[in-house]
């Protein structure tokens, strides 16, 4: 008798310990539920396509096939000076860009040289650009002189002036002038820029590797 009731005992305790373990699962599982949640609403993935932002990223030929980087946009940071962002144009493509001059500024390119007056200051000074290769930013392109005057090109309030880091080729505010602060989408993330390698790695796997062993197209 004494057997039984031990045994009974220990069961019980058995199912306690059972019911803790589930109760810490279901905890678990929730926390990471909410932590999905709350990344999804904050953040948002970018395949990058084209070679405007080169070297920093770089673009796949077409938003179907695979070789291009994939970061995430913070949809709530407002972009400051040097941020790479994603804006949306009306029927077109969004454009992703680094912010080069803010509302108030007046900058100038000189042969590729980036010179900015900032709002409330009264000369232009020469701007550091570590992002842009000299390979990729020709002297001798007409494109790399840009408002070369003393008054330069103003920004007005409200918008922002968009480079990419290729300068050879980007189709930026040189060629549309500066874009609306609130056509910007996101801004890219650091801690995204920093392990680009590892997003797109899991991009590419998911959204092209796997859909050609089904014989899938995207």
């Amino acid at each position: 008798m004494m057997r039984d009731v031990n045994a009974g005992l220990y069961n019980k305790g058995g199912g306690k310990k059972l019911n803790i373990v589930l109760n810490v699962l279901i905890a678990v599982v929730a926390v990471l539920l909410l932590c999905e949640v709350i990344f999804v609403t904050s953040f948002t993935g970018v395949y990058v396509v084209d070679k405007s932002m080169q070297p920093t990223l770089y673009g796949a030929i077409s938003k179907d096939v695979a070789g291009g980087d994939y970061v995430y946009l913070s949809r709530s940071t407002k972009p400051t000076y040097g941020d790479i962002v994603v804006v949306e144009r009306e029927n077109d493509d969004p454009l992703i860009k680094r912010v080069i001059a803010l509302g108030g500024d007046s900058l100038k390119l000189a042969s590729g040289e980036l010179y900015i007056k900032y709002k409330g200051t009264e000369e232009f000074v020469l701007v550091a650009e570590p992002y842009v290769l000299e390979a990729n930013n020709d002297k001798n392109n007409r494109k790399n002189t840009f408002c070369n005057t003393d008054e330069g090109y103003f920004v007005e309030e409200g918008k922002v002036f968009l480079m990419g880091d290729n300068r050879d080729v980007s189709y930026d505010s040189r060629d549309m002038g500066a874009f609306e602060q609130e056509k910007i989408y996101g801004v890219v993330t650091d801690w995204s820029l920093r392990n680009k390698k590892f997003f797109t790695s899991v991009h590419k796997f998911f959204t092209f590797d796997l859909a050609n062993c089904s014989g899938g197209s995207k």
